[in-house]
């Protein structure tokens, strides 16, 4: 057969050991197309996970020490954790958070899954080391939650929005909501249905607004704000039926509600479209 360039034969293997593993063909058919481009017969594609492992064998002495001094230090640091004082363990959790922040945005562009992987632990870090710290110190009694909660959130979203991440962004809305919920629950324990509507639906046409105001600067924001708006607006309904308020007109209400969203979406969804996509 005619020479085939490097690039192309490796495409063509490749591609062949895709219809292998969705067994599109016979295995003796993929083996003797193999054949035919192979130079080497031992030499087959791996899976992923056989890629990775390839890499961890060819890696160097120094870099086996590398990990396994760091792998200690960790493991050092989560034993002792609890008899660190306070200050050491709010430095432990900020520098920790920092560095896997850091790793994820270096690798945010050259390696998007290693980069996106890194962002979400230093971002689970944050509140899972916060709220450990609260517990071991006892500090939840007092407003320590409530204000780990509110900075984890507003960090999610200053990093979503650094690092172009719309689900962290999204999530960050979404801790800010259920906190705004659980302080409606302690300030109104016992709100009419009016004052449910009134605690949500100004807020859901804020954020639809602000989803039109930034689109054009910044797309991924008018996506958020959008899917936060659409959230916002049912959220009455949401909150009705966890904290019984009205619970017989829930129904009905959502109806509604479906029905309005859903016709103004179908006649401005040329508008709205634009500024999500």
């Amino acid at each position: 057969m005619p020479p085939v360039d490097e690039d192309k034969r490796k495409w063509v293997v490749r591609e062949i050991e895709s219809w292998r593993r969705a067994k599109m063909l016979p295995e003796h058919y993929c083996d003797f197309l193999q054949n035919l481009y192979l130079d080497d017969l031992t030499v087959r594609p791996k899976s992923a996970a056989g890629e990775r492992l390839q890499k961890i064998g060819q890696a160097s002495g120094k870099q086996w020490l590398y990990v396994l001094v760091i792998f200690s230090l960790i493991c050092l640091v989560a034993l002792h954790f609890s008899a660190f004082p306070p200050a050491l363990q709010i430095a432990i959790s900020v520098i920790g958070t920092g560095v896997l922040v850091a790793l994820g945005s270096r690798f945010r562009d050259s390696l998007p899954a290693r980069g996106l992987t890194l962002l979400s632990a230093g971002m689970l870090l944050l509140p899972a080391s916060g709220a450990a710290i609260l517990h071991i110190q006892g500090w939840t009694e007092g407003p320590g939650l409530f204000i780990l909660l509110v900075a984890s959130a507003l960090i999610w979203i200053v990093c979503g929005i650094a690092e172009r991440f719309a689900v962290l962004h999204w999530l960050g809305w979404m801790g800010i909501v259920a906190l705004y919920a659980a302080v409606l629950s302690r300030q109104a324990p016992h709100p009419s249905w009016l004052e449910v509507q009134v605690f949500w639906v100004p807020a859901a046409l804020l954020f639809a607004w602000l989803s039109w105001f930034l689109h054009v600067k910044f797309k991924m924001t008018g996506a958020v704000l959008f899917a936060t708006a659409l959230i916002l607006w049912f959220m009455p309904e949401v909150y009705s039926a966890l904290f019984g308020v009205a619970r017989d007109w829930i129904q009905i209400e959502l109806l509604i509600k479906i029905a309005l969203v859903g016709t103004l979406m179908f006649r401005l969804r040329r508008q709205w479209m634009e500024w999500v996509a």
